[in-house]
């Protein structure tokens, strides 16, 4: 991989950790338990809650296996984003992306080793319409993910990949 590549991974890597360890040491001492405190009215709140599931409180109260199932898939992805970046299967600047998506997971993942639930506090909707509070682990997952497809649809394959197509002449 190259320094340009491996850096702009660790720097995204970095950012999203120190961002939601930071918020989530200060929604804890700031935030009332349960308790909304409107940012911009009913549509943004934060309101301190704790995640013991997955993904929208998926597998909530089974115990080891909310903490053993996101470590599988950090591992799982970070193997197959390495091996794809090594490759440049993936434009360069995917890094970045892909390390928002990795700091993000391994954010939620150190919350959980703790005590067993992550710590959720940014609340959006309208009303009674209300997404399922999150954070900003989660934030970062998502925005490089978007980052990501975003790349994808529009990038262009490497010098590599194209000196590996089949350049035989076809004898008719």
């Amino acid at each position: 991989m190259e320094r340009k590549t491996f850096l702009l991974l660790a720097m995204g890597f970095i950012v999203a950790i120190t961002a939601d360890t930071l918020s989530k040491a200060l929604a804890e001492s700031a935030l009332p338990m349960g308790q909304p405190v409107p940012v911009l009215g009913d549509f943004f709140q934060l309101t301190l809650g704790y995640n013991t599931g997955v993904a929208f409180g998926m597998l909530a109260n089974v115990g080891i296996l909310t903490t053993l199932l996101p470590g599988i898939v950090i591992i799982g992805l970070s193997v197959w984003f390495f091996k794809a970046l090594r490759a440049r299967e993936l434009p360069q600047v995917s890094a970045l992306a892909l390390g928002f998506i990795l700091g993000g997971a391994f954010g939620n993942f150190l919350d959980r080793l703790a005590d067993g639930r992550v710590t959720d506090f940014l609340d959006v909707g309208i009303g009674a319409l209300r997404w399922p509070t999150f954070n900003v682990a989660d934030s970062f997952v998502v925005v490089g993910l978007f980052v990501l497809l975003f790349v994808s649809f529009f990038a262009t394959p490497s010098k590599q990949s194209a000196t590996h197509e089949d350049t035989t002449p076809v004898v008719q």
